[in-house]
């Protein structure tokens, strides 16, 4: 999955995350990086691809298998104002509804998907006294057909040799075609 693709159109679409006409949206490599280093302006939203899983194929003399790939949205939301967490807390409801309207059945350029992204979820990575890390989970299931697997050498098509046969007559005529 193309991560820049979804951090440009969460930077495009959300009104959250947004501090003046700058969108706090950034990539990571993992989690862990995020919640060590967490570096934009609070609140942010850091985007790392996860996993994907694949089904099995479902063509017998082809390619046909489904995948669904999935992407984690790690949300940093301030939590100094209340050391509770109650405030942050609150906050969790307000990004996963501003991730909503940026990623929820849009689909991506270039993915071959019949259905945008879908919600997968969403769980606490930490909580203290400065802030909260939340992590949402969406994924998009795409298709592999035999066009994305390896392709078999092939001499291209100059001509054709073919014999017409008249039903009425039973009489041949041999044609040649050349491209």
């Amino acid at each position: 999955m193309n991560v820049d693709q979804v951090i440009a159109q969460i930077k495009a679409y959300t009104k959250f995350f947004n501090h003046d006409g700058a969108a706090q949206v950034a990539g990571a490599a993992e989690a862990a990086q995020v919640v060590d280093k967490a570096w934009l302006k609070r609140p942010a939203a850091y985007v790392i691809a996860l996993d994907d899983a694949a089904g099995d194929n479902m063509s017998m003399n082809g390619l046909d298998q489904d995948v669904e790939e999935s992407i984690a949205v790690i949300v940093d939301l301030d939590n100094t104002p209340d050391q509770r967490g109650q405030f942050a807390a609150s906050t969790v409801d307000q990004a996963r509804a501003d991730l909503f309207s940026c990623l929820l059945n849009w689909l991506p350029g270039g993915a071959n998907a019949s259905r945008g992204f879908q919600y997968g979820g969403g769980h606490l990575i930490q909580l203290d006294r400065a802030r909260l890390h939340w992590q949402f989970r969406f994924s998009l299931k795409i298709l592999i057909t035999d066009g994305d697997g390896w392709q078999a050498p092939s001499e291209p098509i100059t001509e054709i040799d073919a014999t017409l046969l008249d039903p009425d007559t039973e009489q041949a005529t041999d044609i040649k075609f050349r491209v």
